[in-house]
């Protein structure tokens, strides 16, 4: 019985008054010897009990055997189930392929699926998300820019500073050319630019 009154099930959990624990007290005990195979002390008790020494928990655990891993699977075993055969996953459904959005088996039913992704062979379609200007004024600043150009969308900032990706082009000389080029962040704010600001006055 355990402490508190209840039985005790799991037989680790039954205590061993007459079984040394300190490691230093086996050789005196008959009962224990230590196994070069498995580097571990079993003690043999007179009923033919067999433990094993678990130097992490410090105590004496129940032997395994053959016999008693032999008991606890037919303990376990299910009637109908042939425990020699490896279980086998089943295998999942592929939806059909279509060509061209129709089934070529049923005479033409539209696929309905969603768009098969690119793969990693197919390059994916580049969007334009800049615009090349020309003839700005040669006094405008960054700033400026921005102010007119983020009105037809939100421009690409930089990763490291945060400023707007507008680049104002110079010549050897460092003065500035009148040419810009400003990079959005979605490619419609392109389209937008071109509808709204092409041909204007700065």
């Amino acid at each position: 019985m355990a402490n508190d009154g209840s039985i005790a099930t799991d037989p680790s959990e039954i205590p061993h008054p007459s079984f040394p624990t300190n490691p230093e007290d086996f050789d005196a005990d008959d009962r224990i010897s230590f196994s070069k195979l498995d580097s571990k002390f079993i003690l043999e008790t007179q009923d033919g009990q067999e433990f094993e020494y678990d130097d992490a928990l410090k105590r004496w655990v129940p032997a395994l055997d053959n016999a008693l891993l032999e008991q606890q699977r037919q303990a376990y075993t299910v009637q109908g189930v042939d425990e020699s055969e490896p279980a086998v996953p089943q295998k999942k459904k592929r939806k059909q392929e279509y060509v061209n959005g129709e089934d070529q088996e049923t005479g033409g039913r539209a696929n309905t699926s969603k768009k098969p992704k690119p793969t990693a062979s197919e390059p994916r379609e580049r969007k334009n998300t800049a615009v090349y200007v020309t003839n700005l004024p040669r006094d405008v600043s960054v700033q400026e820019v921005s102010d007119v150009f983020s009105r037809c969308g939100v421009i690409a900032e930089e990763i490291d500073r945060g400023k707007p990706r507008i680049k104002l082009y110079t010549d050897d000389e460092g003065n500035f050319k009148g040419d810009a080029l400003i990079l959005y962040f979605r490619a419609e704010s392109v389209d937008l630019a071109i509808q709204m600001l092409d041909d204007t006055d700065f």
